[in-house]
C-alpha cells in the first residue's frame, strides 16, 4: 500500500452515470467509505451516450482515428464528467480533486484508439491522494511516450480502474454497474437468471459480454487483482478472481453460486 490510510478504487460507468442527476447516489457511495476513514479513488466514464456523440462528431469533422485530435475529442467526455463530479462533491464539502491520466503519468502503447496500459507513476498518485481524500480520475484514456492522448478501447474505464488498483497495491477493485453482479444468463431476458458470487477470470470473460471490458479482466488476472461487480445501493456483488486475495470492499453475503468455467460449459 502506497499510503498509510486504507484506500479503495471505485469505477462508475456510463450505465449508472447518465447525467449530473446521478451525482447524489454516487456521492452517497463515496461517503460510505469516507465514513470508514478510507480514501476513495473514483474512476468515471463519460455520461451515458456522450462517447457515441463525440465519435460521431469526430467523424463529421473527418478526424483520423490515428490522430491526437480524435483521441482528445473522444476522451473529453470522461474529462467533463470527472470535472463536474468533483465540483459537485466540493460543493457538498467533500475533499475532492481531479487527477488526469497525464498528471498521474499513466502511459499506454499501441494503436491510438486501443492502446495497452504500460505504467503509472506511484509517486504522483501518492501525492494526489495525500492532498485529497477523494480523487476523481477520468477513465478510458492515457498518454503515449510523447505525452499525447491515447484511448484504451471501448469500456476502457474498466482497465483504468484496475491499473489504479494495481499501482496502489490493492488486491481488489470495484466496478459499479447497473446490475448487482455477474449473472449466469441475461437477467433482463431470463427470470431464472442467478447472480454468481464468485467466478474465475475465464468464466467472467465467457459471461461478461458488454458488462466488463475483456482486456480489463486479462490485466487483472496478470496482476492477481480481483474485480468486484456491484450496483449502487444494493448489497449483492460478484467477485472475479481469487477470493483469498481480495479484501472485500462491500459487505459479505451468503453465496448464491460458486461456478467455474468447466461447470458452465458442461
Amino acid at each position: 500500500m502506497l499510503i498509510s490510510s486504507p484506500s479503495v478504487v471505485l469505477k462508475f460507468g456510463g450505465s449508472v452515470l447518465h447525467s449530473p442527476a446521478d451525482f447524489p447516489s454516487v456521492m452517497s457511495e463515496i461517503q460510505r467509505y469516507l465514513d470508514q476513514d478510507t480514501k476513495v479513488v473514483v474512476v468515471v466514464s463519460a455520461f451515458y451516450g456522450v462517447t457515441e456523440t463525440l465519435i460521431a462528431r469526430a467523424n463529421t469533422e473527418n478526424l483520423s482515428t490515428d490522430s491526437v485530435a480524435y483521441a482528445e475529442l473522444v476522451a473529453s467526455g470522461e474529462m467533463r464528467s470527472a470535472e463536474e463530479l468533483t465540483q459537485y462533491l466540493r460543493k457538498h464539502k467533500l475533499p475532492a480533486a481531479v487527477a488526469t491520466p497525464k498528471a498521474l503519468g499513466f502511459t499506454a502503447e499501441g494503436p491510438r484508439t486501443s492502446a495497452t496500459p504500460q505504467s503509472m507513476q506511484p509517486q504522483a498518485l501518492q501525492k494526489a491522494l495525500n492532498s485529497a481524500s477523494v480523487l476523481v480520475v477520468p477513465g478510458f484514456s492515457a498518454i503515449d511516450s510523447q505525452g499525447d492522448c491515447v484511448l484504451l478501447g471501448r469500456g476502457g474505464s474498466d482497465i483504468s480502474a484496475v491499473c489504479l488498483a494495481e499501482t496502489l497495491g490493492l488486491h481488489a477493485v470495484c466496478l459499479l454497474k447497473d446490475v448487482d453482479g455477474l449473472y449466469d444468463r441475461d437477467p433482463n431476458r431470463f427470470t431464472a437468471a442467478q447472480r454468481l458470487t464468485h467466478v474465475d477470470y475465464a468464466t467472467a470473460k465467457l459471461l461478461g459480454g458488454e458488462l466488463i471490458q475483456p482486456e480489463a479482466i486479462d490485466f487483472a488476472q496478470s496482476k492477481n487483482i480481483c474485480i468486484e461487480i456491484a450496483a449502487i445501493g444494493k448489497p449483492g456483488r460478484s467477485l472475479i478472481g481469487e477470493a483469498k486475495l481480495a479484501r472485500a470492499t462491500r459487505p459479505a453475503e451468503r453465496p448464491v453460486a460458486n461456478l467455474v468455467a468447466d461447470e458452465l460449459i458442461a
